[in-house]
């Protein structure tokens, strides 16, 4: 089992022998510590994360039962440094940010919308194989179709638990954790960018399952 078949089929490994997924998981672990240092706003870092320990917890619990491949759990670890970056300097204020407004001349942030999208990109792939292994559907197009709705579906009640994160929590802040930066349309701004990040994934998918194809043919 070689090059992209093992990254595929890693879920096969034990624990206690997958040294790649015991790497990604420590490299995450350090960049979140280090993250967790002197954050911007303890109060906005501390509701950010809660979602994240929430996601890492029902990562854990279902990896006993369906252990996913060792590049699914890269994405998704790559993602949640992604979240973990933004939550230490609040989304709004993050050097990227402050880079892309002074290189484009824009008032807003943008990275808030890079991260959607990246949710959309990187988090397809886990999802299509969640659907693949308990649906068990192997003709070509209802797991792409499956994993789009899921993903949308996902990144519209994200918007909805954060609103009702921030208003519970701390009703003043409400508006700085949304990121809304005086945009009434924000959310459904956001909910695009994931539609572009899960679109440009299927066509991945696609070119990839197209080239696979074509080499078991030769």
């Amino acid at each position: 089992m070689t090059g992209w078949s093992k990254w595929l089929r890693s879920h096969l490994i034990p624990f206690k022998q997958n040294r790649l997924l015991q790497i990604i998981i420590a490299v995450f672990i350090v960049f979140w510590i280090i993250m967790a240092i002197r954050p911007s706003d303890w109060k906005i870092w501390a509701v950010e994360n809660a979602l994240l320990l929430v996601f890492i917890i029902v990562l854990a619990i279902v990896y006993r039962k369906y252990p996913q491949s060792n590049l699914s759990y890269l994405l998704i670890a790559f993602f949640l440094a992604m979240h973990a970056y933004a939550a230490h300097y609040t989304y709004q204020n993050t050097p990227i940010d402050e880079w892309l407004k002074q290189a484009f001349h824009i008032k807003r942030g943008f990275y808030d919308r890079i991260v959607h999208f990246a949710f959309g990109l990187l988090i397809a792939f886990p999802v299509r194989e969640a659907v693949q292994y308990f649906l068990k559907l192997r003709t070509k197009w209802p797991p792409y179709i499956v994993t789009f709705t899921m993903i949308m579906t996902a990144s519209a009640l994200y918007e909805l638990l954060e609103m009702w994160s921030a208003y519970l929590f701390n009703r003043k802040m409400a508006a700085q954790y949304i990121g809304l930066e005086g945009d009434p349309f924000d959310a459904q701004k956001d909910m695009t960018c994931s539609l572009f990040g899960v679109l440009l994934a299927i066509v991945i998918f696609l070119i990839l399952h197209k080239l696979l194809n074509k080499r078991h043919t030769k």
